[in-house]
């Protein structure tokens, strides 16, 4: 049986070689030819989105409106771009542009014409829920106080926890406050003290929901559920759990609140939230959903698309929302009566967006081995795309096709990994491969397009991952990996190895590298300081001490709890002995490091101290970093750093694993 599933493997692979020998090649830049879909909207049967596209020569991204057609061609309707939210009003569509301090709103007549400016506002405005085109709620930036004295541009001054957050800077004494515009007036309705999130308006109209909270100094997970009659202005507090975090508000058409709630857990501060909702005539709040296996929400990650999520929408049958199942991401509904999940959408793709229509839904979504694309699915087994942004590009392209590897771990979990083979693979050859390990922990890889792993294929090595312990899509249980930071998630991931390297029998062993980064940067820190089994290894955005992290993220007083189980203070020991950092005197691996210097997530320091450590070991080591970039680097860093850090990581498994 072990020979026929090496030579199944073997077959497999090569057909997903031959596949590809008469296509173009994909290049270091490639992902600049792609194009995200997202903010998916209807109206009497007109489709309109957005679509972003790297611009290598600009230096920047361009986003701009499309309509689809019924032929499946898209118009592109705006030529600003930097088109990055719409709302469709009346025969208008409204468009947004938010600057620092100013926000301008253009409307765009049905005609499809130029747009043209409406309205200006002195705010950065975030969320908008419209009564009218002329009476609407925003949200906005607020700022308590400004830096004292003159040249405010030379120093920072911190009062607060956090003090910065990843992808937007300096954020002590920033609020985020509510206003109302109606006519020309603006009105402050929150108070600035706190931040205000997750506007939604009841079908209606007549009721605002939003979420409150307060800081003192230190932001904690305790939010308030508010209510706001949008004619008379009363806002009305729900209590229904403390030490909370609500989200995805959004209104049924019978009036009920629906929303997500975490509770705080000591045991497992990361787990999933639950599903409710809210009965605003008795004030009685349901939990429909504990959340457990079908999360809300889809932690697929990929370095090729954007979007938002889809707000909770809810009929008689139950209420609908996208989750993360093992490696999936399908739409799935929740009964009223039972509590029951039920998942509706194929295994053959994955939903990032998603919208009633007619009598089933239209997704933004993707197939295996392949990018976003705007689909129909029926609730029955028809499944049609409408839209051809990606796929006649990609179908001309060197697509190597994810096959998947299965193995058990040391608790007896059934787990599935997937390995691309070399795209010009042929029976009997030994290739390099690369072992690429996911941030999170608790994303999530699936089958759908990868740029940097499709490259490397191209490139002749073998990608080979997998969703270890601590990986969403398994329930609250399997993702728990407090105090056990790299024990059974290290187990899972050599386990995978060990596996994919019998499975496939065309990886040679002696030339396999590691990489990843968040996540995946802590772990290949962590391996390199356990195995010597890798011959080159790319730490990418990491952690190094769990004890200086819990100090420097914007989310290190919470996150390294949750990860760690305690603090420098009641635990120090405990902190050290889970550091990558305490183990570099073991290292014998050749490292490169790509950190960002405003990654306020994984701060710099982290990346140089491993760098540090392994030079002071006399250990071959580079660290590049990017000046101007954040943690999101290779997913929406400047298009020509994307292609930098994706060439410095080639060029160093070029150097050791050939």
């Amino acid at each position: 049986m072990k020979y026929k599933a090496v030579l199944f493997a073997a077959v497999a692979l090569l057909i997903a070689g031959y596949a590809t020998a008469q296509k173009l090649p994909i290049g270091v830049d490639f992902f600049g030819k792609l194009r995200s879909i997202s903010s998916l909207q209807e109206k009497d049967g007109n489709l309109f989105f957005l679509l972003k596209q790297a611009d290598l020569k600009q230096g920047k991204y361009i986003s701009n409106l499309y309509q689809l057609k019924a032929d499946g061609n898209t118009i592109q309707l705006t030529t600003g771009s930097d088109v990055n939210w719409f709302s469709l009003q009346g025969d208008d569509i409204i468009l947004r542009q938010s600057g620092k301090d100013e926000t301008t709103f253009k409307r765009l007549s049905n005609a499809y014409g130029e747009a043209l400016e409406w309205l200006k506002l002195p705010y950065c405005v975030q969320e908008v829920a419209f009564i009218a085109p002329d009476h609407f709620f925003f949200t906005a930036q607020y700022r308590l106080k400004q830096a004292d004295g003159l040249n405010a541009d030379n120093y920072r001054i911190f009062e607060e926890l956090p003090f910065w957050s990843n992808g937007r800077g300096d954020i002590n004494g920033l609020r985020t406050v509510l206003y109302q515009y109606d006519k020309g007036n603006v009105t402050l309705l929150s108070d600035t003290l706190a931040s205000v999130s997750e506007l939604a308006l009841s079908p209606d109209k007549h009721q605002l929901g939003y979420v409150l909270r307060k800081h003192s100094g230190k932001t904690y997970p305790d939010d308030k559920l508010l209510v706001m009659n949008t004619v008379s202005l009363d806002t009305k507090t729900w209590s229904v759990a403390d030490s909370s975090s609500y989200g995805q508000l959004n209104f049924t058409k019978e009036g009920t609140l629906l929303f997500t709630l975490r509770k705080y857990s000591e045991e497992n501060p990361q787990q999933n939230a639950a599903l409710y909702q809210l009965d605003l005539t008795n004030g009685k709040a349901k939990e429909l959903y504990d959340g457990d296996v079908c999360s809300v929400g889809n932690s697929l990650i990929s370095d090729i698309k954007g979007g938002n999520h889809s707000k909770l929408f809810a009929d008689k049958q139950g209420v609908y929302y996208v989750s993360t199942v093992i490696d999936h991401a399908p739409l799935v509904q929740v009964d009223y009566k039972g509590s029951q999940v039920s998942i509706l959408t194929p295994d053959s793709i994955d939903v990032d967006e998603y919208i009633p229509y007619r009598k089933g839904f239209l997704l933004i979504a993707s197939v295996p081995s392949r990018a976003q694309e705007i689909y129909y699915w029926d609730k029955g087994e028809k499944l049609s795309r409408l839209s051809d942004i990606n796929t006649s590009l990609l179908d001309s392209y060197q697509v190597v096709t994810p096959q998947p590897i299965e193995f058990t771990n040391r608790n007896g979990v059934k787990l599935r990994g997937y390995v691309l083979s070399p795209a010009h693979y042929e029976e009997g050859g030994k290739y390099p491969a690369i072992l690429d390990i996911h941030g999170g922990p608790k994303a999530t890889y699936g089958t759908s397009f990868f740029h940097e792993m499709q490259y490397w294929a191209n490139k002749g090595y073998a990608v080979i991952y997998t969703n270890p312990t601590g990986s969403n899509g398994r329930g609250n249980e399997f993702a728990r990996l407090k105090g056990a930071f790299g024990d059974i998630d290290y187990d899972d991931l050599m386990r995978f190895v060990d596996t994919t390297i019998v499975k496939t029998n065309f990886i040679d062993k002696r030339r396999i590298g590691v990489t990843g980064g968040s996540y995946g940067g802590v772990m290949t820190n962590w391996i390199i300081g356990h195995t010597d089994r890798f011959r080159a290894a790319a730490s990418q955005r990491s952690i190094s001490s769990w004890i200086s992290f819990t100090m420097l993220s914007d989310i290190g007083y919470s996150f390294g709890y949750a990860y760690t189980g305690g603090n420098p203070w009641n635990n120090y020991e405990n902190l050290w002995k889970q550091s990558p950092l305490a183990y570099a005197n073991r290292v014998k691996t050749p490292t490169l490091f790509i950190h960002s210097e405003e990654d306020y997530r994984c701060p710099l320091p982290e990346g140089i101290q491993m760098y540090s450590a392994l030079r002071h070991f006399n250990v071959p080591a580079r660290i590049v970093i990017f000046k101007g970039e954040n943690h999101e680097l290779s997913r929406s860093g400047k298009p020509q750093n994307r292609v930098k850090r994706l060439q410095e990581i080639t060029q160093w498994f070029e150097q050791y694993l050939r």
